[in-house]
């Protein structure tokens, strides 16, 4: 059973899905770019404090990332709610830390998101679902 389809630009570096965050505080509808190399979910450090997460009070610790051209640390927080390709995680860890200006979304849809389901990726159509 396909959970969602997603229309992505076959053009663009990088596969962008809409996904939506929901705090305490209320919704915030963002742009994530699906990234299979990233082991974690990752949000910007900006993005999270604009949401109303405080790396001081609200982080439930810290981890080391490593890119392919550093490493860095990034804060760990558990989202109340996360929603992407019409999946819902709840109480889901993700890290945050700042991501390079004008790559244009707001975070990363890792691994840790899809686990124990069936991602699909159609590079030829542009579409990407959950089963």
């Amino acid at each position: 059973m396909i959970a969602n389809v997603v229309s992505f630009n076959i053009k663009s570096p990088l596969i962008v899905v809409p996904v939506t965050i929901k705090t305490q505080t209320g919704i915030r509808d963002c742009k994530f770019a699906v990234d299979t190399g990233s082991s974690f979910t990752m949000i910007d450090l900006g993005v999270m404090e604009n949401i109303g997460y405080s790396r001081v009070t609200d982080s439930i610790g810290t981890v080391r990332t490593v890119t392919a051209s550093k490493s860095e640390t990034a804060y760990e927080f558990c989202l109340n709610n996360i929603m992407a390709l019409g999946l819902i995680r709840r109480n889901f860890k993700v890290i945050s830390r700042s991501l390079p200006l004008g790559l244009g979304i707001d975070g990363l849809l890792g691994l840790n998101f899809f686990k124990h389901k069936e991602l699909k990726i159609n590079f030829k159509l542009g579409e990407i679902c959950i089963e």
